[in-house]
C-alpha cells in the first residue's frame, strides 16, 4: 500500500469503518510512514475537537421529513424538485445561506482551536474520556494493583506513584492511551456519586501550560478549563504532563485535584510551593 492509498482510508480507519484486512494494511503502512501518521493523528484530534466542543443541535422532526423529501425528489421536466423548491420559497434558501454562513464561523473557529496545541490535546482527552466512560460502566471495576503492573510493562516512562483511589473516589480502570500522538497512562477513577475522572499522564516535554486561567489550590496553580461541561486540569510534574478530564464541576474537581497531587509527592519528598 503506498501514501495515496493509505491516506483515502485515514478518515475511515478513525471511525472503524474499516473492514479487518484494510485496517491491518493500512495500519502496516502508517507504522512505517511518518507523514502518513502524521496525517492520522491530525484527523483524530479534529475529530476529537469537533466531538467535544462543536455545537449540535436536532432538526425537528417536521423539517427533517421535508428535508428527505425534497431530497430524494427527482428532477423532472420543468425544473421539478428540491431546486425548484428552492427557488420557490426565498425564506428557507436565505436560511440555508445563514446555516452556510454559521458553519464559515464555526470552521473559522475550528482553525483558531486547531492553532493551539492545549486545546487540541484537552479536546480529544474529552472525547476520550466520553469513551472510557462508557466502557466503564459496563465492566467491573479492575484491582489497582493489577492496572499498576499491567502499565509498568506497558509504557516506556516511570509514572508512579500515582493515585490509586480511597473511601471516597475508587479506580476503576487503567489503559495506554494515546494524545496528541504521546502515549499516556491513563487511569479512570469513579466517585461514590457515581461520576468519572479520567487522568492522562505522559512525558511532559514540548508541552507548555498556559499561564492564563490558573486555579489557586492550596499552593499549587494548575491551569483550569472547562469542555463540554467537563472540568479540565492541566499541570507538570516529574517530568510528566499531568491532565484531567472530569465529571465534576469548578467548586468540586479540586478536591479530586489535590488527591492525585498529594499522592504523587510521597511524604518523604519535598513539597515545593511550585504552580502546578
Amino acid at each position: 500500500m503506498d501514501c495515496a492509498e493509505a491516506r483515502e482510508q485515514l478518515a475511515d480507519l478513525n471511525r472503524g469503518q474499516l473492514g479487518a484486512d484494510l485496517t491491518e494494511a493500512v495500519r502496516g503502512h502508517v507504522g512505517q510512514c511518518a507523514s502518513c501518521r502524521a496525517a492520522l493523528e491530525r484527523d483524530a484530534e479534529l475529530r476529537g475537537l469537533i466531538r467535544a466542543q462543536a455545537p449540535r443541535h436536532t432538526a425537528p422532526p417536521a423539517l427533517r421529513a421535508r428535508l428527505e423529501a425534497l431530497v430524494t425528489q427527482p428532477r423532472g421536466a420543468g425544473g421539478a424538485g428540491w431546486w425548484c423548491w428552492l427557488r420557490l420559497h426565498p425564506w428557507p434558501a436565505g436560511a440555508l445561506a445563514g446555516a452556510v454562513c454559521v458553519l464559515l464561523v464555526v470552521g473559522t473557529w475550528w482553525l483558531r482551536q486547531l492553532a493551539d496545541p492545549v486545546s487540541r490535546m484537552t479536546a480529544q482527552a474529552v472525547a476520550e474520556h466520553a469513551e472510557y466512560v462508557k466502557e466503564a460502566k459496563i465492566r467491573p471495576a479492575a484491582d489497582p494493583a493489577a492496572v499498576m503492573q499491567a502499565l509498568r510493562s506497558q509504557v516506556d516512562f516511570p509514572f508512579e506513584p500515582v493515585f490509586q483511589g480511597d473511601p471516597q473516589v475508587q479506580l476503576v480502570a487503567g489503559l495506554v492511551g494515546e494524545l496528541s500522538g504521546r502515549r499516556a497512562a491513563t487511569f479512570i477513577y469513579k466517585d461514590a456519586a457515581g461520576r468519572y475522572t479520567t487522568l492522562f499522564l505522559m512525558p511532559g516535554a514540548g508541552i507548555v501550560v498556559p499561564e492564563g486561567d490558573r486555579m489557586p489550590i492550596e499552593t499549587f496553580r494548575p491551569h483550569y478549563r472547562t469542555a463540554s461541561g467537563r472540568s479540565l486540569i492541566l499541570w507538570k510534574h516529574r517530568d510528566l504532563a499531568w491532565l484531567l478530564v472530569s465529571d465534576l464541576d469548578k467548586s468540586e474537581v479540586p478536591a479530586m485535584y489535590l488527591k492525585v497531587r498529594k499522592a504523587a509527592n510521597p511524604p518523604s519528598a519535598s513539597q515545593p510551593s511550585g504552580i502546578s
